[in-house]
C-alpha cells in the first residue's frame, strides 16, 4: 500500500495524466500496483495513449512535469516510451507510455487503475508457476565457469582492481542463480533494488556471509572460492531438476587450470 506521500505523487501524476486528451487511461504499475512495495519503492505509471500518440504525449509530459514536483532529473528511456523523473526531494517516478497493442504484454492482476475512458483493459492472466529455462541455466554456468577460469589472468598481471570487478560479476551470477532456483521470473523480481524477500534465510546467510573484498590477492581469492562453493551446488541441483546440459569439459578444464595457477585443491569445482 502507498504511503501517504507515495499517494501524493501517485494523485497528482494520476490528475496531470488525465488532462492530456491523448492518453485514454492509467494505471499503477511496479511492486505498489500489485499491492505490495514499501516506503522506499517507486511510483510507477502504465499510461495507454491513443493509437499514434504515445510519442507526443510523452513529449508533454517530459515539458510538463514541473507540476507534480521540482524536478532534477528527466531521464527518457527507449525513445521516450518511459520516462524516469527524481524530484528535488528525491522522489522517484516513472511513466510508461503505451497504445493498445501493447497491452498484451501487460497483466491486469498486476496493475491497480487510475482512470479508464477507453475501456481497454490489458488481459488477466492465471498465474502459472516459473519454471527455469534448461539453456538458460547452461549458459549461466558456462559463463560462471568462463569468469572464475579466467581469474589467473588478472591475478597473475596484478590488476587486483580488475578482479574486484571480476567477483562482483560473479557475485551478480550467484544471486540470479539462486532467484532462478527458487522459481522468481525475471517480471516478478521487479526493481534492482530488492532482492531479500525473493531468497531463503539460509540463502541470504551464505551471501551475506561472503568474506569482503578489497584490491588484495588473498582477500579476492577467499571471496572467488565461497562463492564458487555457493553457486555450483546450486546450479548441479537445478541443472539436474530442470534437465539442463552441464559443461562437464569446461568445469574438468576450469578446476585444473585453477589449481595448477594457485596451487592448492579447488573442491568447490568438483573433481
Amino acid at each position: 500500500m502507498p504511503t501517504p506521500e507515495q499517494q501524493r505523487l501517485v494523485d497528482a501524476m494520476s490528475a496531470a495524466l488525465a488532462e492530456d486528451a491523448a492518453v485514454e487511461a492509467a494505471w499503477l504499475a511496479g511492486s505498489l500496483g500489485r499491492g505490495g512495495g514499501d516506503a522506499f519503492s517507486d511510483v510507477d505509471v502504465l499510461a495507454l495513449c491513443a493509437d499514434g500518440a504515445w510519442e507526443a504525449a510523452s513529449a508533454r509530459w517530459q515539458a510538463g512535469v514541473g507540476r507534480i514536483g521540482e524536478p532534477v532529473l528527466v531521464m527518457p528511456l527507449y525513445g521516450g516510451r518511459v520516462v524516469n523523473v527524481v524530484t528535488a526531494g528525491w522522489e522517484r517516478f516513472d511513466v510508461t507510455f503505451v497504445t493498445a497493442a501493447d497491452l498484451g504484454r501487460y497483466d491486469a492482476a498486476q496493475l491497480t487503475p487510475l482512470f479508464n475512458r477507453a475501456g481497454r483493459e490489458p488481459p488477466r492472466r492465471e498465474p502459472a508457476p516459473y519454471r527455469p529455462s534448461p539453456q538458460a541455466i547452461t549458459a549461466m554456468v558456462t559463463e560462471y565457469l568462463r569468469v572464475i577460469g579466467l581469474s589467473p589472468v588478472a591475478f597473475g598481471r596484478g590488476e587486483h582492481l580488475v578482479t574486484l570487478s571480476g567477483v562482483e560479476l560473479l557475485r551478480g551470477m550467484t544471486l540470479n542463480l539462486l532467484l532462478e532456483a527458487n522459481g522468481v521470473s525475471p517480471e516478478a523480481r521487479g526493481g534492482a533494488l530488492r532482492r531479500n524477500p525473493f531468497l531463503t534465510a539460509g540463502q541470504r546467510a551464505a551471501l551475506e556471509a561472503i568474506p569482503p573484498v578489497s584490491a588484495d590477492p588473498a582477500s579476492l581469492l577467499a571471496a572467488n572460492r565461497a562463492l564458487t562453493a555457493i553457486f555450483l551446488p546450486a546450479a548441479r541441483d537445478l541443472a539436474a531438476a530442470i534437465g539442463a546440459e552441464w559443461p562437464t569439459a569446461l568445469e574438468a578444464a576450469t578446476r585444473r587450470r585453477l589449481e595448477s595457477f594457485f596451487g592448492e585443491p579447488w573442491p568447490e569445482l568438483g573433481g
